[in-house]
């Protein structure tokens, strides 16, 4: 087996795009918007003969204070079949040399795959963590069904909220100019204040607008009269689907309008042809409650694992990281 680095766009989204365990945050887009926020971003494929067999996206930080050390991450990767460990230790073997030249302690992935998937992870060196980076417990809908036995799957009360926004005449367009963003911004910090979450600064989700594929991100808003009342951002590959960000301002709890968004989405994205619907997340009791309406599955990722480059660094790194979140939780 052959890995090397790939370094067209094209190229490395046609791998993942057209892979059954590719995902959004494999695609280049998202490496370089993580690029602009100071990560470094580079993508190794592993091909038997012209085939490809196994790649990750993987981003590198460098330790602050100038200290010659970084850490390395593949975000919802590897891109791969889980079982394939052949392919698997070619990769993680690649990883490693990566490792090297940027001075890694470790690399962490964290692949959506369900939990009770057969995976050949731990045989290609990585090890179970329990600092995850993503969501590990999610909720997601089987796009494959036909859309009433979806609609028939959801709460009553959900169904007659969809209806209550379709009556009042909310509006759902999808933004493909940006013309929407600092709307959607504004009404996304009303919501952090409510559900006590954080935001990054609004560039951030301005590189994302610009940066990631626009073919595969789905920036809808809720609009009555002209107001935008809730928003929804998609990306997908793969075969999955994912809620990125979503929020709704104190108008649109009052006409629902957030329900209707979301029916939206699933229907657009089960006629985009994907077959996951990824919720993204079963966050505080709030934002699940109203997620558990559209009649999800509950379901786990296998969760993080992390290939251990320098056992002794990796050791304080682990030891310390808790109390570095608590300093930064209390430095807001």
């Amino acid at each position: 087996m052959e890995l090397r680095e790939v370094r067209e766009a094209a190229e490395w989204d046609a791998l993942v795009v057209d892979h059954p365990h590719g995902h959004p945050l494999q695609c280049w887009g998202w490496g370089e918007v993580k690029r602009a926020s100071g990560w470094r971003a580079h993508r190794l494929a592993v091909f038997d003969g012209g085939a490809f067999r196994a790649g990750a996206q993987v981003l590198t930080r460098p330790f602050p204070g100038g200290v010659p050390l970084a850490m390395t991450y593949a975000p919802r990767g590897p891109v791969a079949v889980p079982d394939d460990a052949d392919a698997l230790r070619a990769l993680a073997e690649g990883l490693r040399r990566h490792g090297a030249r940027q001075g890694s302690i470790f690399c962490k992935v964290d692949p959506a795959w369900p939990d009770n998937t057969a995976h050949a992870l731990l045989k290609a060196g990585f090890r179970p963590t329990t600092e995850n980076v993503q969501v590990v417990d999610t909720y997601t809908i089987d796009l494959t069904q036909p859309e009433d036995a979806i609609l028939a799957g959801m709460r009553s009360k959900t169904r007659q909220y969809i209806r209550k926004a379709e009556r009042e005449e909310t509006e759902i367009v999808r933004d493909t100019t940006g013309a929407w963003v600092d709307a959607c911004y504004a009404m996304y910090e009303e919501t952090a204040r409510r559900a006590g979450f954080g935001l990054h600064p609004k560039a951030y989700y301005v590189d994302l607008f610009r940066l990631y594929p626009a073919a595969r991100q789905y920036l809808y808003v809720a609009l009555r009269h002209g107001t935008p009342l809730s928003f929804l951002w998609m990306v997908c590959a793969g075969r999955q689907a994912v809620e990125f960000y979503g929020g709704v301002a104190d108008a649109g709890q009052e006409w629902k309008s957030n329900y209707l968004l979301k029916w939206h989405a699933i229907r657009q994205m089960k006629a985009a042809g994907y077959a996951i619907y990824d919720l993204n997340g079963r966050v505080n009791e709030g934002i699940s409650q109203f997620k558990q309406g559209f009649g999800p599955a509950e379901t786990a990722w296998v969760g993080p694992f992390d290939a251990v480059y320098r056992p002794m660094l990796y050791t304080a790194w682990a030891r310390g990281l808790p109390l570095a979140r608590r300093l930064l939780r209390r430095a807001g």
